[in-house]
């Protein structure tokens, strides 16, 4: 694993004393912190007491991982996440893998990563089948092709009760694929298969592009309730994949029903989903010890103490952290100063590699940046350290799928209370744009 980090194009360096170089005015105020960084340790170090061997003991004893990246497309991002995962799954035994992504999509992946698929089937050809929306590089990408290899050589050697699992938890583009999953699972004819046909044959015109959803829910189309929650009413037993489907379509309707007039509250709303599907996966058999989830910093940071918490909004990361408890719940954040990425300038466009230019002056970004250090991983280690990064608020940069980098200030910045929002933060000074997959 060592060999494999290093590849990626960095050398990690964590500090364990909060690693400030000069301090930074914000809006006329004081220097923020003034200190100068302690001596830096190397991630790979194999002392305990050293660098990555430390952070993992820190992270002994927590039930959820979190880990975010600042961008979608963003070669070091995803680097460090497998690295981090690996370590998960191999010292502290987390055997649930959670993705971004849709249910249907990651159930391609769990066949794919338990040994489930046609031998021949490669992880390239799986990926491409696997996730055929817009925006396929977000998981059909050679970090991932690498990363699922190595799952299935790991559980190659388990019995099936050990092995790693892997979940999608997002239900933006889930809509058709479990409309075409509950079609199947009634014969023609039955009370149950008319009940389906009765809520859903509005529906089914919409299901190659989910986002029309909203359209039609504002075009007068809705019903005085949810349509998933009366199909679920109906069922007399439902098994817990009907039951998980339907719970998902129920947050499905919500978002797009909300979105077309209120989007802060439809963002919530599939927070709230994410963490309901995370926490009942914590009940599961196979996530008794624990699990670890990627999504974008946006999704994992805690909202508290941000700017956007005036608007209302929430985030996965705080709700985990509300339901579990701080102490159960490990968020990881990511940033990068300049670079390159790799998004689409626009929903639905193809992507391209763009330039990512220097972060923002009072952005935590350029704090790192002129700190000295290359890749610092921050941990508050005291009482005083966290109150530093948490006394006030820094610009905080996040790249989506679509990106105009003309456009940076305010669409990709929020303000954040970095010591609240993550329970550590790993820094690049520079970026790659992450790979697309080679054609299989």
């Amino acid at each position: 694993m060592k060999n494999s980090i290093r590849t990626a194009g960095f050398v990690l360096v964590m500090l364990l004393v909060v690693p400030i170089g000069r301090g930074f005015l914000l809006a006329g105020e004081e220097p923020l912190v003034t200190e100068q960084p302690a001596t830096a340790l190397p991630v790979f170090a194999t002392d305990a007491a050293r660098g990555f061997p430390y952070l993992l003991e820190r992270m002994k004893g927590r039930r959820a991982f979190l880990l975010g990246d600042a961008s979608h497309g963003t070669e070091e991002y995803y680097a460090f996440r497998k690295w981090v995962t690996r370590h998960l799954i191999e010292d502290l035994g987390v055997r649930v893998w959670v993705l971004e992504a849709e249910w249907d999509s990651a159930h391609m992946v769990d066949d794919y990563i338990r040994g489930r698929l046609p031998g021949d089937k490669g992880a390239r050809q799986m990926l491409a089948e696997a996730f055929t929306h817009w925006p396929q590089w977000v998981w059909a990408n050679e970090e991932m092709v690498e990363f699922v290899e190595y799952l299935k050589d790991f559980n190659s050697r388990l019995p099936t009760d050990r092995m790693v699992r892997c979940y999608g938890m997002d239900m933006q583009f889930a809509i058709g694929a479990s409309l075409r999953f509950l079609a199947g699972q009634w014969p023609e004819g039955s009370v149950l298969r008319q009940k389906y046909q009765d809520l859903y044959g509005w529906w089914l015109p919409y299901l190659d592009d989910p986002m029309l959803f909203n359209q039609a829910y504002a075009d007068g189309r809705e019903t005085g309730s949810l349509l998933a929650t009366e199909l679920l009413g109906a069922i007399a037993d439902p098994s817990p994949e009907q039951r998980r489907i339907l719970t998902m379509l129920i947050a499905a309707e919500e978002y797009y029903r909300t979105m077309s007039h209120n989007k802060y509250e439809a963002w919530n709303i599939r927070s709230h989903h994410f963490a309901r599907y995370v926490r009942d996966l914590l009940q599961s058999r196979e996530g008794v010890q624990g699990i670890v989830a990627w999504a974008h910093n946006s999704h994992v940071g805690d909202m508290s103490g941000s700017d956007v918490e005036d608007t209302g909004l929430t985030s996965f990361g705080r709700l985990m952290r509300e339901s579990l408890g701080p102490g159960k719940v490990f968020i990881l954040g990511s940033a990068g100063y300049a670079g390159t990425v790799l998004a689409a300038t626009e929903w639905y466009e193809p992507p391209g590699v763009m330039t990512v230019p220097p972060a923002r002056e009072g952005s935590v970004e350029a704090l790192l940046n002129g700190g000295g250090w290359d890749n610092p991983l921050l941990l508050w280690e005291d009482e005083e350290q966290a109150r530093l990064w948490s006394s006030k608020p820094l610009w905080h940069r996040g790249i989506g799928v679509a990106y105009t980098p003309e456009a940076e200030m305010p669409s990709y910045y929020l303000t954040a209370k970095i010591a609240v929002r993550y329970d550590a933060l790993v820094f690049w000074r520079n970026t790659r744009a992450l790979q697309r997959m080679v054609a299989p």
